[in-house]
């Protein structure tokens, strides 16, 4: 026993603290927990291909035979023009890795089933990584507005240095380029020339892929040696492609590419853009590695960023968005709370204690706990996040209860002993079994969470793990160190203190709390129905308080995503963008850019890759607050009001806390699955009808609205015979004269540049306006084939493969709760009466499932209670007295959320989930020594009001320091501060209910079961 050995208590000590601050340098440090989507992404890109062609040539064939992969729970298909997206996601708990050989081996197996022009697929896993810890802005120094051979020399410096260089520093994965200019030989061919020479397009074609030919033929044998044989004619420059012969007229001169074509290096058609207070930038996303330190990579990356500056005057690199900053001063302001916490509980204790020594006695036991748990943590590579920090900083106050109890104890014992050193045994050895109840008890509250499966789990894991240790090495300061420290420190007795008059104070305030007791246990009836009505009152409030899966931050920033119709080029986009910056331009904060990314970005990314499309472009505006974001939105919705065809929708904020499944999906989203889209459609009418009688305004709009504009060409194969055309030379001329005929690649100092045929007057707009000029005709195109316009949707989903037609409702969380039952009836019915099922998902439903899980971890968690403070005390009746005071510990939680308007949300839930450990731990020693001290005396009202006294301090003093400790984590200040908040505020309010439940309705409760039992 370390009692006796007091060098080796304090040689821990010291062990603790040396070994908790190495740990505290290196642990991982994050801004949440890395939770990452059991999700794998199918893409395949067919381009010019329509939706409903990729649907049926692509998706239902992949759905069909992805299906068969183990462990998959649902399947997400999109078919959108020249791109087929699958979303596959697997149960929690998935292996990912064989998962992703699985579904390769699938598609290896699928490949040749699908159409020729289709490319292969390709499979991304989706994880926290996809999100870029960093944009940065590459432009010219010398040319604000560079011209293409510019904006070309920018892309390949990015390409071939930065981009390298980043990718080869320690944490950097990969970097994405946004906005690049894409250069492409362009072959411009003249259709008359071709006529005269006699020459077809597949014939120059196939002349200019032979010109680029590269390949091995064999080897020679020469006795020991061999040699490689290989045929190269590689094309090395422009004039080489000019220069490709294709045939030997009968003058005998040749016939070269630059006699019928105009030949040169042009930009093909972009993909993306991106834009900086309405310049054009080239944007490079920065991506981490999977569970590498985003504070530490960005750390990595910025003497890179120095080097390269220094190194290329004529380049500017900014660094346009980064995350490091939010989490290293999130993590560092919660450190500040921690620190400031532990002083304010310090402070309590101070005020409380009889001399200026105990204080210290009892403040070891904060900094030990918390080195040791830092030590544990980097043992058992948890991360340094918001989410283990808070856990942490909640537990300040927790961590000198135990050693409260004990020390009450002590000194209870030190009256009827001779030396300190026997009290300090008899104390702590007649209060460890409780006190170590008392902490499993809190443990066994969020220890579950580690255990839970799905989001919750992955998120609350680093949490339940920090506070379960820091609450075990609490217990062990308390049992261990604690005795040894009052045996050296109160050697000598100190004197009463008289800090501030406050024992004075309190003493009469326990003499209050006595008189309060005796009129409580008198009027029994009366206190327990005002218990009664404060608790319903409780339910009805916490109907109105908001609900959200995470906290609201006040906006640093606003992100809106514009949608123009379907047909709408990148260009026009690109224009509309600018047009928007320049509206917003005198609202925004001016000190940031306003930050604008159009087209295809991120082809990573599930989220980007669903949203993203050449007429969509997505809009960071920088703001100062509620005020500001207001009137923005107003200028916003103004600004595409005026166009009744473009639409928009605010998105949540693209930050380091945006870690969520449900993130930017709508609050409610109906979907209707039927084979016939058109079906669905009409239906959709009723279907709105039939909701609208549960709820008169609730709105209803298609998720997927757009329309793309297509031409359907059917050949007209007599025409075609009698002409002498084949419909292949049709399809090469269409092919060139549209989009570009791709030939080959041109390599070119690493980089692959496409040689493509391109028509020689790209400027037809209509169908019916194209002359083909083939075999020395001219025919019009009208005249070969039939042309149809038509209309389809610009995305089609596919929901477990079936299709399906998808509807928003803006739903509110409270009116789901009230009338959700009532919706889900109402589409019971529907189904019945139509025969087509409504699927109903979208954010409310995650915030629900959330909310209901964590329920179902309170109930797990109060069972668990039972059963621990049944085995302590052998008995089924006196567990029940300590858990009836639980649920209205809740009661202080609720209405400090309502009052305050914070809303009820993961964080808070785990501040009201701990609540309810805490809740008991006082309860549990009260009841002990009502219960002892009745089996002792037999007298049932003297032994409650003995309790009562004997437990006052200690109570008091143990929900201040808790309450006192968590009093900086609720000033608004600092990033991250939302999230401390919610946590701090729930626990806070609760425990001032938890400390006057304890103080009075256990007592009344103990009485009236104890009655009951002698009478029986």
């Amino acid at each position: 026993m370390l009692l006796k050995r007091p060098i080796a208590a304090f040689m821990l000590i010291l062990a603790t603290f040396i070994f908790g601050t190495i740990a505290l340098t290196e642990l991982s440090v994050n801004l949440l927990p890395e939770v990452d989507s059991p999700t794998l992404l199918v893409q395949t890109d067919w381009s010019g291909a329509a939706p409903r062609e990729i649907e049926q040539r692509i998706n239902e064939l992949m759905e069909a035979r992805l299906s068969t992969v183990q462990g998959i729970e649902s399947i997400h298909g999109f078919a959108r023009q020249g791109q087929s997206i699958i979303s596959l996601k697997f149960k929690w708990g998935q292996n990912m890795d064989l998962s992703f050989l699985n579904v390769r081996e699938k598609l290896d197996q699928i490949r040749g089933a699908l159409p020729e022009q289709a490319k292969r697929p390709q499979l991304v896993q989706n994880t926290a990584s996809d999100k870029p810890i960093a944009i940065l802005g590459i432009t010219s120094a010398d040319n604000p507005n560079p011209d293409f051979n510019t904006r070309l020399s920018l892309k390949r410096w990015a390409e071939q240095v930065l981009s390298r260089r980043l990718e080869q520093a320690e944490g950097i994965a990969q970097t994405v380029l946004v906005g690049e200019v894409k250069p492409e030989v362009q072959i411009r061919y003249r259709p008359k020339a071709l006529n005269r020479y006699d020459i077809s397009l597949s014939q120059v074609e196939n002349l200019v892929a032979g010109a680029n030919l590269f390949t091995s033929t064999g080897e020679m044998r020469d006795g020991w040696y061999r040699y490689s044989l290989k045929i190269q004619s590689r094309i090395q420059s422009i004039d080489d492609v000019k220069e490709v012969p294709l045939k030997t007229l009968g003058t005998g001169r040749v016939l070269k590419l630059s006699d019928v074509a105009e030949v040169d290096l042009g930009e093909a058609d972009p993909t993306s853009f991106s834009l900086v207070d309405g310049k054009e930038v080239l944007s490079v996303l920065v991506k981490k590695e999977y569970g590498a330190n985003t504070v530490e990579a960005y750390d990595t990356m910025l003497p890179l960023l120095d080097e390269l500056r220094s190194k290329n005057k004529d380049i500017g690199i900014t660094v346009l968005q980064e995350n490091a900053t939010f989490i290293r001063n999130a993590i560092n302001n919660l450190l500040q709370t921690l620190l400031y916490g532990a002083l304010l509980a310090f402070v309590i204790l101070f005020l409380f204690l009889d001399n200026w020594r105990t204080p210290f006695t009892i403040g070891v036991a904060i900094p030990v706990s918390i080195f040791l748990t830092f030590f544990v943590m980097y043992i058992f590579d948890i991360q340094l996040n918001i989410v283990s920090l808070s856990g942490l900083t909640l537990a300040i106050g927790l961590l000198v209860d135990n050693a409260i109890i004990v020390l009450e104890n002590i000194n209870r014992h030190r009256a009827t002993t001779s030396s300190i050193m026997e009290a300090a045994y008899k104390g702590t050895s007649e209060i460890s079994l409780a006190v170590t109840a008392s902490t499993f008890t809190t443990i066994s509250v969020f220890l579950p969470l580690v255990f839970l499966g799905g989001f919750e789990g992955a998120f609350f894991q680093d949490q339940a793990w920090t506070l379960s240790i820091s609450l075990l090495a609490s217990l062990g300061v308390a049992l261990l160190i604690l005795p040894v420290l009052v045996t050296q420190f109160r050697k000598k007795e100190g004197a009463q203190s008289t800090v501030l008059g406050f024992n004075q104070f309190f003493d009469r305030l326990r003499n209050q709390y006595e008189q309060s007791l005796q009129w409580a246990l008198r009027h029994k009836g009366l206190f327990l129905g005002g218990m009664m009505l404060l608790f319903l009152g409780t339910a009805v409030l916490f109907n109105s308080v908001t609900k959200r899966v995470l906290p609201e931050t006040e906006p640093q920033k606003v992100r809106y995503q514009v949608r123009l119709p379907g047909n709408t080029s990148l260009h026009a986009t690109r224009e509309v963008a600018e047009s928007l910056i320049r509206k917003v331009a005198v609202y925004k904060a001016d000190d940031r850019p306003t930050r604008v990314l159009g087209g295809y970005t991120d082809q990573t990314n599930l989220a980007n890759l669903s949203e993203e499309g050449r007429n969509k472009f997505t809009i960071s505006i920088p703001v100062n607050g509620y005020e500001m974001a207001d009137k923005l939105h107003r200028e916003v919705t103004d600004f595409l009001a005026g166009q009744p065809d473009w639409s928009g929708q605010q998105l949540a904020a693209q930050n380091a806390l945006n870690v969520l499944p449900s993130a930017n999906e709508p609050p409610i989203i109906f979907r209707l699955v039927d084979e016939d889209r058109n079906k669905s459609e009409q239906l959709a009418v009723k279907l709105e009808q039939d909701l609208q009688k549960v709820r008169e305004d609730l709105p209803f709009k298609k998720q997927y609205e757009q329309q793309l504009q297509t031409y359907q060409l059917r050949f007209n194969t007599e025409q075609l015979l009698r002409l002498g055309i084949n419909e292949e030379e049709v399809l090469q001329y269409l092919k060139s004269l549209t989009r570009g005929s791709w030939i080959t690649d041109w390599n070119r100092q690493d980089e692959n540049v496409p040689i493509r045929m391109v028509g020689y007057d790209r400027q037809i707009f209509e169908p019916e306006d194209i002359i083909l000029d083939l075999n020395n005709l001219k025919v019009p195109l009208s005249k070969v084939v039939e042309i149809k316009k038509s209309s389809e949707p610009e995305q089609l989903e596919r929901v477990n493969q079936t299709p399906v037609l998808s509807y928003m409702s803006e739903i509110g969380f409270t009116d789901w709760w009230w009338h959700g039952e009532e919706i889900q009836n109402v589409l019971t019915k529907f189904a019945r009466e139509t025969g087509t099922e409504v699927k109903v998902g979208g954010a409310v439903l995650s915030i629900s499932s959330l909310l209901s899980d964590m329920g179902l971890l309170l109930l797990i968690s109060v069972v668990i209670i039972y059963i621990i403070l049944s085995v302590q005390f052998e008995s089924l009746r006196h567990p029940l007295i300590i858990l009836v005071a639980v649920p209205f510990a809740w009661i202080g939680s609720i209405l400090i959320l309502w009052g305050t308007g914070i809303s009820l949300n993961a964080l808070s839930f785990m501040g009201i989930l701990i609540l309810t450990g805490i809740a008991v731990n006082d309860s549990i020693l009260k009841v002990d020594f009502m219960r002892r001290y009745f089996a002792d005396t037999g007298d049932l009202h003297q032994a409650i009001t003995k309790a009562g006294l004997h437990r006052f301090r200690p109570v008091v003093m143990t929900s201040l320091t808790t309450i006192f400790g968590l009093i900086p984590m609720l000033l608004p200040f600092g990033d991250g501060y939302a999230f401390r908040q919610s946590l701090a505020l729930a626990l806070m309010g609760g425990m001032i209910t938890s400390t006057l439940l304890t103080l009075y309705l256990v007592p009344i409760i103990f009485q009236w079961v104890e009655r009951l039992r002698v009478k029986n």
